[in-house]
């Protein structure tokens, strides 16, 4: 595909039309031309629109157009075919674009993206036109004598034209009539003279019309359905749209030099024409008879800026645009905003000037002429001038005051008053008549005269010192001038200066009063700002705020509450109301309404050393004002408006080096993360001004404003589903009514899919467990290690009671029973020494037990421990104790076995002592950590104490708590919800299982 993107700025709506003075009858519209040089297609011979709104070009290939790309559209890949050939289109009721070709290629219609051969069997060498008739056949014409006409019913492709009769020749064009019917306008071979045939509704036959056709007719229908026919002879009504013959037609005689004429209707009932070898004409209204028809075809040449002389069709487009397709380029005509009127010629060594009479009339003078443009009229010139340097200002009396050198006319109509000139040879700057009737004009070496009844009269005193460089009245009545940087009021005889310095306008280059009845404003412009004087208060609007307002060189306020400012910069419409809230509130808003050279504007204001009046409101509404090209004027009543919402489309979508056209629905493959997207506004009337809103669900929370920019690129994107919404908006804001919708799936790569995460879930739970089991070791080891510690502490005092204190005991007893055995048997304290002697002998025998103690370690059945620590307890018979096992038993370290023990025998204790229980329960839990619990339904215990840990002076609990510490273990000591106390511990595994019992999950335990 060959995409020709056009910077629609400098190509497609060029400025070297503005150069060109549009001739007489095509001033109301603005000439757009893009020629083969700036990326227009060559040669194209027709043109279509299809329902989504694209303009389709028939020329070397196919070619559609979204206002800023023409779009090469080629056959498909893998189709056997590449470039389409095209010599005829039709958008058929489906809105389809119908394609005839070259080459006995044929019939195609573009579907979905791209073109399907329609599988015409016998295709004649090229196809010259299509119709659809009510019944949904179509018909196309072949562009020779061969095969001339065939039918695509719901029987396939037919040839019809010798079955139906059609008379002989070459098939010019294909028309259906409001009825149905199929009107075909015929050529004779030899190309001197015409035929018409129509095939009416239900008819097995063509019939013969008698009329009167030259060579090479075309026909076309009017929005009433008239038909009409242009050829050689002219421009024509031939029938009604009853099928009768037109009465009354006028004839529009052809252009000298026409070889080919087509033509169309626009939107409001004009007639535009090719000639195919003299440019192409416009009739503004067909309709109306005229006594001299040829002065009512306008046409327009290369040299008045069309892209050639060689013009074959003309198009109207859905806005109303008008197409014409050229052998050099594309032509595009739609009506302009600002006109610049022809009659009036540019003067740009002297430049114009224009008042207003009471009447509304206009006067405008330029180049030694004088036009008068009465309300509703267009100027012609009333007076020729003596000097090319000439001012113009309303007279109080409701004409209009015309100052030359050698004499002043005060004008009413076309009737002049004449009187002397002013004296001196010195150039005039602008001229104004104050409430007093004295005529004041500004000379251009700054100095200013006066004129009254007595004749012209120097300034003098504090007049003769001013510097002027404008002049005008206020609406008071009183003189107002520019002398920068100052500006000055004469109040009768008094002058008043007023400095302008803080308003921050810059340099004052106009002044311009308020026109509306009652108006007391009076403005000046500067270089950085606008300054309103109501009164002799001054309000400003600067570029800070409005960076738009600077040169302002003329404005103009109607009644309909518009004010119209003219600057360097174009024409701006502002709502009145919001004009003067801007002068008062530094943070009220001003919104615009801009007209440049894309609504017709042929030029900017006139350069600032033309001074005098620079626009005025006719009394028929129309706002004239002065530029570099003449005199121009807008209609603000009448400004062209586009109503129609522009339909919006994807055009594609590129990827990974694809691109897929028109798409809608696209699953992309897996890893892809950046996406081109293309997508276009199909509004053709100002396609600069089209602007463009998207977003991505999925990716953007808020619409994303794109401006007028057509692509859209998104990186970093990962697997999912995502929708791309676009929107538009056309030159006059009416935003397009549905979105334009594309859906988009990535696929996920391995490593983006859910099984890869299942994998790495699991993976990350693995090293988890692995972590935790290594540190579960670690502790254990630790544990273990301090355990083994604290064993070995108990043998070296094991042995140091038996070595020492034992042995010692056992001597000093072995002593004592000798001395006791010396003593006779009735001695009187041997009885107590013998009793003495056997005491020892137990405290020997219980430190050896303990010592033994110390020394063994218990085995580790906790079932059997906790049936002796009950026992010896000692619970009262009355009190119910159960114990319960659950999960596979497994033996205990000794060391932790121990630990358990004290706990639980401490546990066991207190609940004899304190709780005053009715029934104990004891719960041994064997799993992947060890678990003992043991409760009572007794008084349970205080909040307080199983909060804190325990009280003051009693260190039961805080025994508990430092052995289940050592074992990494939790205790958890809490009075139950129904009464009683529960005591729950929970040893890992690793610390409490011997190492020869531990059950950890597969290798990662061992």
């Amino acid at each position: 595909m060959l995409s020709l993107l056009l910077a629609i700025s400098a190509l497609l709506f060029a400025s070297a039309c503005l150069a060109q003075r549009s001739p007489p009858g095509f001033a109301p519209f603005k000439h757009v031309r893009v020629a083969a040089d700036d990326g227009a297609p060559d040669g194209v011979l027709r043109i279509a629109q299809t329902a989504d709104g694209y303009l389709w070009f028939a020329g070397d290939t196919l070619y559609r157009f979204d206002g800023a790309t023409f779009e090469q559209i080629d056959w498909p890949e893998g189709s056997g075919r590449r470039h389409a050939s095209p010599s005829a289109l039709m958008t058929d009721r489906k809105g389809e674009l119908w394609v005839g070709l070259r080459d006995t290629g044929g019939v195609a219609v573009y579907r979905h993206g791209a073109l399907q051969d329609m599988h015409m069997p016998d295709p004649p060498r090229g196809l010259a036109a299509f119709a659809q008739t009510p019944d949904g056949a179509i018909w196309a014409s072949s562009l020779g004598l061969d095969k001339r006409l065939q039918r695509l019913g719901d029987a396939g492709w037919e040839r019809v034209d010798e079955r139906l009769a059609l008379p002989p020749g070459y098939i010019m064009d294909l028309v259906v009539a409001r009825d149905g019917g199929l009107w075909v306008a015929l050529s004779a071979e030899d190309g001197g003279s015409g035929t018409l045939a129509l095939l009416a509704p239900g008819a097995d036959r063509f019939q013969i019309m008698d009329v009167r056709l030259s060579g090479r007719p075309k026909i076309a229908l009017d929005r009433k359905g008239t038909l009409w026919t242009s050829d050689a002879a002219g421009t024509r009504m031939l029938f009604g749209p009853d099928g009768a013959p037109a009465k009354g037609g006028i004839v529009f005689p052809a252009l000298p030099g026409t070889s080919r004429a087509a033509f169309a209707f626009d939107h409001d009932g004009g007639l535009w024409g090719t000639t195919g070898a003299v440019g192409v004409f416009h009739i503004a209204d067909p309709f109306t008879p005229r006594a001299t028809p040829a002065g009512n075809v306008d046409p327009f040449r290369e040299i008045n800026g069309l892209t050639s002389d060689i013009s074959y069709v003309p198009f109207v487009d859905r806005e109303g645009n008008v197409w014409i397709a050229t052998e050099s380029g594309i032509d595009q005509f739609r009506r302009a905003s600002a006109i610049q009127e022809a009659a009036i010629p540019a003067d740009p060594a002297f430049g114009l000037t224009m008042a207003k009479a009471r009447d509304g009339s206009v006067y405008v003078a330029t180049r030694r002429t004088l036009f008068l443009a009465p309300p509703g009229a267009a100027p012609t010139p009333i007076r020729t001038l003596d000097s090319d340097e000439v001012s113009m200002c309303p007279a109080r009396d409701g004409g209009v005051w015309v100052v030359e050198r050698n004499q002043t006319l005060l004008l009413h109509g076309r009737q002049a008053v004449i009187g002397p000139g002013y004296p001196g040879e010195e150039g005039r700057i602008a001229c104004a008549e104050d409430a007093g009737g004295r005529l004041w004009l500004g000379l251009a070496s700054g100095q200013l005269m006066w004129r009254d009844g007595d004749g012209w009269h120097r300034a003098s005193g504090e007049l003769a010192k001013l510097n002027l460089w404008d002049l005008t009245t206020t609406p008071d009545g009183n003189l107002a001038l520019i002398v920068p940087p100052d500006l000055a009021v004469l109040e009768g005889d008094r002058l008043k200066t007023i400095r302008l310095a803080p308003s921050g306008i810059g340099t004052p280059w106009a002044i311009l009063p308020g026109n509306l009845p009652g108006s007391r404003d009076l403005f000046v412009s500067g270089s950085s700002g606008l300054v309103r004087m109501r009164g002799d208060r001054l309000r400003q609007l600067d570029e800070r705020r409005f960076p738009w307002i600077t040169w302002v060189r003329t404005l103009q306020q109607t009644p309909d509450g518009e004010t119209w400012l003219f600057s360097r910069t174009g024409a701006y419409k502002v709502a009145t109301v919001d004009f003067d809230r801007a002068f008062d509130d530094t943070q009220a808003p001003l919104p615009y309404t801009k007209l440049d050279a894309l609504d017709g504007l042929a030029s900017t204001v006139q350069r600032g050393g033309f001074a005098g009046t620079q626009s005025v409101l006719a009394g028929d509404g129309r706002i004239w004002f002065l530029n570099r090209q003449g005199a121009a004027y807008i209609d603000p009543a009448h400004l062209p408006s586009n109503k129609i919402a522009p339909p919006v489309t994807i055009r594609a979508l590129s990827s990974g080096g694809c691109t897929w056209r028109d798409p809608t629905k696209l699953t992309l493959a897996a890893g892809t993360r950046t996406l081109d997207i293309t997508y276009a506004g199909l509004s053709f009337t100002v396609p600069q001004r089209v602007h463009f809103k998207y977003k991505l669900e999925g990716v953007d929370e808020q619409w994303v404003d794109a401006g007028t920019r057509r692509t859209v690129s998104y990186s970093n994107l990962g697997p999912g589903q995502y929708r791309l919404l676009v929107m538009a908006t056309n030159n006059d804001g009416i935003w397009s009514q549905q979105s334009a919708r594309l859906d988009i799936g990535i696929r996920p790569t391995f490593v983006q899919s859910w099984p890869f995460r299942l994998l790495c879930g699991v993976a990350l739970v693995v090293l988890l467990w692995m972590a935790y089991s290594l540190r579960l070791r670690a502790v254990a080891r630790s544990v273990r290690l301090r355990m083994a510690e604290r064993v070995e502490e108990r043998e070296r005092i094991a042995r140091e009671l038996h070595d020492t204190l034992l042995q010692a005991i056992q001597a000093l007893t072995l002593r004592f029973q000798l001395a006791a055995d010396d003593l006779p048997p009735d001695y009187p304290g041997r009885a107590s020494l013998v009793s003495a002697i056997d005491t020892a002998d137990r405290v020997i025998a219980e430190g050896r037990d303990r010592v033994r103690e110390l020394r063994t370690q218990q085995e580790g059945n906790i079932e059997q421990v906790m049936c002796d620590l009950i026992a010896q307890t000692g619970f009262d018979p009355a009190v119910q104790v159960a114990m319960a096992v659950h999960g596979s038993p497994r033996r205990l370290d000794p060391l932790a076995l121990e630990e358990v023990t004290a706990i639980a025998g401490e546990a066991l204790h207190n609940m004899r002592q304190h709780a005053a229980a009715g029934r104990v329960t004891v719960e041994i839990r064997f799993d992947s950590s060890f678990g003992l619990r043991l409760a009572d339904d007794g008084v349970g215990i205080a909040p307080g104490v199983a909060a804190s840990g325990g009280r003051d002076g009693h260190f039961g609990l805080v025994g508990m708590a430092e052995r289940a510490r050592k074992l990494r273990a939790r205790l958890c000591v809490e009075p139950l919800a129904d009464g009683g106390t529960e005591v729950v511990l929970s040893v890992p595994g690793a610390i409490a299982y011997k190492r020869d019992e531990r059950r950890p999950f597969g290798r990662f335990g061992r």
